[in-house]
C-alpha cells in the first residue's frame, strides 16, 4: 500500500504532466512491422508508441489512429469490454492533446480554444465512460482499477488545465477526484506504477506550491520528500508513463536547487542543493542517453527543447553561462524549426530564451577598459530592470515559481553589477 495513501489532497499541474501513457520505445528497425499491424493494437499498445513520437514532435499520425480507432468503437456493439477500450482511446486522444498543448507552451494567456475544445470533449468522455463502466454489475476486478486509474489521470489533467485557467475551485475539485480515484486503483492493483507517478506529483506539488490548496487538501504537510519517493517508485518499476516520470522528477530536482526552504540544509539532506543537483543531472543525462542518442524515427526532427530548456537551467545554477548560452540556443533553434512546420508555439517562450540568451552573454563578458565597462553596465542594468518590470527567462504560471526563478537571474546579474561597480539599475 502506498506511503500516505489515506490523506486527501489536491493535484495541482507542475510542468510537463501525462499521467498515463504506456510507455516502451520501438526501435526504428522494427517500424515497418509496427506500420503494418498498427491497426490491430489495443490502445494499449499503441499509446506507448504515441507517447514516444510526441517527444520526437509527432503528433497528427496519432490523431488519426486515435480517431479512428474511436470512430470504430463507437459503431461497435456497446459490450464492457469494448467501453473499457473506448475509454482509453478517448484517453489516450486527451493526453495527446495535453503533450501538444505542452509543447506549444501553453500557459494561462495563451492557449488555442480549438485544442483545448477537443481536449475537454476527450477528457468528458473518458470520465463518463469511465462512470459507467463502475457501475456496471458485471465490471472485473481488473476494469474496475483501469477505470480508476484513467478516471484519476483524467481528472488529473483536467486539474491542471482549469488551475492554468485561474478556475481555482474546478481544479481543486478535480485535484481532490483525481486523487481519490488513483488511490483507489492502487488498492485494486498495487501493480499499477503509473498511479504512484500521478500521486508523486500530487504530493510534491502541493507540498512545493503550499498556501491554500496545501493547506486545505494536505493540512499544510510538507510531503516533498513522500512525492519524490513514489515518482522513484514508479521509475524503478518500470512505469508505463516512464519519460514523462523522468522529466517530471527532473525538473523537481531543479525545482528544489532554487527553493529557498532548503536554505542551511546540510548536504547529506536528500533535498539538500547537492543532492538535488546530482539527481538532476542524472535523470537529464538518462533521459538523453533513452531517447535522444540514438538517430530519431522521423526526419523531421530537431531536438527536444524541453530537455534543452532544463539542461540550460540546470548549468544557469551551476553557473556555467556557455554551455547555458548553448542550451538556450538550441530551445530557440527547435522552437523556429516547429513554427515552420506549422506549430503555433507560444511567443512568450521565444522572447524569454531570447533574453536567456542576452542574460548568459551578459554573464560572459570580458571587460578591458572604462569605456567597455561603462557599456557592459548599461546592458546589465536594462537587463534588471527587464526583470524588475515583469520580464522573466522562464514562462511560468505559479507566481512562488517564478519569482524563485526570477531571484537566480536577478541575484546573478546584481553580482555582476557589484563586480564591476556598476550604478544603481
Amino acid at each position: 500500500m502506498p506511503e500516505n495513501i489515506s490523506r486527501t489532497k489536491i493535484f495541482h499541474g507542475f510542468f510537463l504532466l501525462g499521467i498515463l501513457f504506456f510507455a516502451s520505445v520501438p526501435a526504428p528497425a522494427q517500424e515497418p512491422f509496427v506500420a503494418a499491424r498498427l491497426d490491430n493494437l489495443t490502445a494499449e499498445e499503441m499509446a506507448p508508441l504515441a507517447l514516444t513520437d510526441s517527444m520526437y514532435y509527432h503528433f497528427d499520425e496519432w490523431f488519426t489512429r486515435f480517431a479512428d480507432a474511436i470512430k470504430r468503437l463507437e459503431s461497435a456493439p456497446p459490450s464492457l469490454k469494448n467501453r473499457v477500450e473506448l475509454m482509453k482511446h478517448h484517453f489516450n486522444y486527451a493526453g495527446l492533446l495535453g503533450e501538444l498543448g505542452h509543447t506549444l507552451a501553453f500557459t494561462s494567456k495563451y492557449q488555442d480554444e480549438k485544442i483545448t475544445g477537443k481536449f475537454l470533449y476527450h477528457s468528458n468522455r473518458v470520465k463518463d465512460l469511465a462512470r459507467d463502466i463502475l457501475d456496471s454489475a458485471t465490471v472485473k476486478l481488473d476494469q474496475e482499477a483501469a477505470s480508476n486509474l484513467y478516471l484519476g489521470a483524467v481528472e488529473g489533467y483536467i486539474g491542471i488545465f482549469e488551475y492554468g485557467r485561474g478556475n481555482l475551485i474546478t481544479a481543486l475539485i478535480n485535484g481532490f477526484q483525481a486523487d481519490n480515484h488513483l488511490e483507489k486503483a492502487l488498492l485494486l492493483n498495487p501493480k499499477l506504477a503509473d498511479a504512484y507517478f500521478g500521486l508523486g506529483m500530487y504530493r510534491y506539488g502541493n507540498s512545493r506550491i503550499g498556501g491554500f490548496g496545501n493547506l486545505i487538501m494536505q493540512g499544510g504537510e510538507d510531503l516533498r520528500l513522500v512525492g519524490l519517493n513514489h515518482i522513484k517508485r514508479a521509475i524503478l518499476n518500470e512505469a508505463a508513463a516512464l519519460p514523462l516520470a523522468l522529466k517530471t522528477l527532473a525538473w523537481f530536482y531543479i525545482s528544489e536547487q532554487i527553493n529557498p526552504e532548503n536554505t542551511g540544509l546540510p548536504s547529506d539532506n536528500p533535498l539538500s542543493r547537492k543532492q538535488a543537483r546530482e539527481n538532476a543531472v542524472s535523470l537529464l543525462t538518462d533521459l538523453e542517453n533513452r531517447y535522444f542518442k540514438r538517430p530519431s524515427p522521423h526526419s523531421h526532427f530537431r531536438g527536444n527543447k524541453e530537455l534543452a530548456m532544463m539542461k540550460a537551467l540546470q548549468f544557469v545554477l551551476d553557473q556555467n553561462y556557455e554551455k547555458a548560452r548553448g542550451e538556450f540556443k538550441k530551445v530557440l533553434t527547435i522552437s523556429d524549426h516547429l513554427r515552420g512546420r506549422g506549430f503555433q508555439i507560444n511567443p512568450q517562450l521565444v522572447q524569454s530564451v531570447q533574453a536567456g540568451i542576452e542574460f548568459c552573454e551578459l554573464m560572459l563578458l570580458q571587460v578591458s577598459g572604462e569605456e567597455d565597462k561603462r557599456a557592459a553596465c548599461f546592458k546589465v542594468n536594462a537587463q534588471i530592470k527587464f526583470l524588475n518590470s515583469g520580464g522573466s527567462m522562464v514562462e511560468y504560471d505559479s507566481k512562488k515559481i517564478r519569482r524563485e526563478l526570477h531571484t537566480v537571474f536577478s541575484d546573478a546579474l546584481q553580482r555582476m553589477t557589484e563586480k564591476m561597480n556598476c550604478g544603481p539599475a
